[in-house]
């Protein structure tokens, strides 16, 4: 994977996320702790959180080669503002770091280590291009949700958000 490539992608993330993220701010809060059976994650901020946590937890391995013991959790949120606020510096720091890694190290090998296992190797585009598909995933889900309560977050396509980059 080139940089540019990788920088598309985690700006592609961060497009889409900020889409949802739109949508589930007009819920009351009871419509985002809402439990259904519908979201993996139990209800639209469950998902949302855990799509950040993803998001958090391997940007953190992959830059200092240690996975968070702690995930974060709903409870970590005051409100709404907060996890947006969390997730515009989550995006912003992701970004950063793949804008500072040379192809060399994009295609590197990383060792991370958690308190649960022994190190781990993987290859950095490969952890990045989880985060993507984990978070479109989760996104997919939330997208049908939102949509049968009237707040679609529309069209998610990676080839629509660049056609909109060429704006």
């Amino acid at each position: 994977m080139d940089r540019e490539q990788a920088i598309t992608l985690v700006e592609y993330n961060a497009w889409a996320n900020h889409k949802v993220l739109l949508k589930a701010a007009r819920l009351p809060v009871e419509g985002l702790l809402e439990e259904t059976a519908i979201l993996s994650h139990h209800s639209v901020l469950g998902t949302l959180v855990h799509i950040l946590d993803a998001q958090w937890y391997w940007r953190e391995g992959a830059q200092t080669g240690m996975l968070p013991v702690k995930t974060l959790s709903i409870t970590d949120f005051v409100d709404f503002s907060a996890l947006r606020q969390k997730w515009d510096e989550e995006d912003r720091l992701l970004l950063e770091y793949v804008q500072s890694l040379s192809v060399d190290a994009l295609n590197g090998a990383i060792t991370y280590r958690w308190t649960q296992a022994r190190p781990r190797t993987r290859l950095l585009w490969q952890i990045l291009q989880h985060i993507v598909n984990h978070g479109t995933h989760h996104r997919a889900e939330l997208g049908q949700y939102l949509a049968a309560l009237g707040l679609s977050p529309r069209d998610m396509d990676f080839l629509k958000f660049l056609v909109g980059m060429k704006k």
